[in-house]
């Protein structure tokens, strides 16, 4: 089993919309996968309930979770991957998430200001020994913005996943009917690069 936290205590960086990409990738690959919702706004908890019961992402268990035991449980569950959503102000509840994680992905939008915002927690996940690496969320292609963004994080103590999350309206289509790209719209671009940026996050976690 691997445990992995996605944390940032600024929010709006989409931590449950990569959550449930990765989620729907792993498990349409084979493996088993169990989504941990300890966010108060329960995003992913609302997308397993708007999910079809023949959807091709039924396998895939949303638990929601309110207190830093009930986390440190999720260890306990048998499956191959535990993908922990954390809240974005909650300093128990991301810590317990971050104790029992074997890595952290720290999503982040390219903007400056968002980079900076991020630093705290970048370095209180480096803190604890565990492998850490930046995900470069809602990147617009041919942004010199976000060309800027993915060169600045490539200096910092943390790791940064190489391909990036797009902009792309397939992502907030297929989270309001349960689905993701890869279920949704395959084939798509939208679906080639969750498939691009799970295979960096693969090799990354192989390391």
């Amino acid at each position: 089993m691997k445990v992995i936290s996605l944390i940032n205590q600024k929010g709006g960086v989409g931590k449950t919309t990569l959550g449930l990409s990765l989620a729907a990738r792993w498990h349409l690959s084979g493996k088993s996968v169990a989504v941990i919702d300890a966010d108060p706004q329960k995003s992913a908890v609302f997308w397993k309930e708007q999910q079809s019961s023949d959807s091709r992402l039924s396998g895939v268990d949303v638990y929601s979770v309110g207190l830093p035991s009930e986390i440190r449980s999720s260890k306990n569950l048998d499956v191959d991957y535990v993908i922990i959503d954390t809240p974005g102000t909650d300093q128990m509840m991301t810590r317990s998430a971050v104790n029992i994680s074997d890595a952290i992905l720290i999503p982040v939008q390219p903007s400056s200001f968002d980079v900076r915002a991020s630093a705290p927690t970048v370095q209180a996940a480096l803190a604890t020994g565990k492998p850490t690496a930046y995900v470069v969320n809602r990147f617009v292609h041919q942004s010199q913005l976000g060309r800027d963004v993915m060169t600045s994080l490539r200096k910092t103590p943390a790791r940064l996943i190489l391909k990036a999350m797009g902009q792309y309206q397939a992502f907030a289509r297929a989270v309001g009917e349960g689905e993701t790209p890869s279920t949704m719209f395959p084939g798509t671009t939208a679906s080639q690069n969750v498939e691009a940026v799970g295979k960096a996050i693969d090799e990354w976690l192989q390391e």
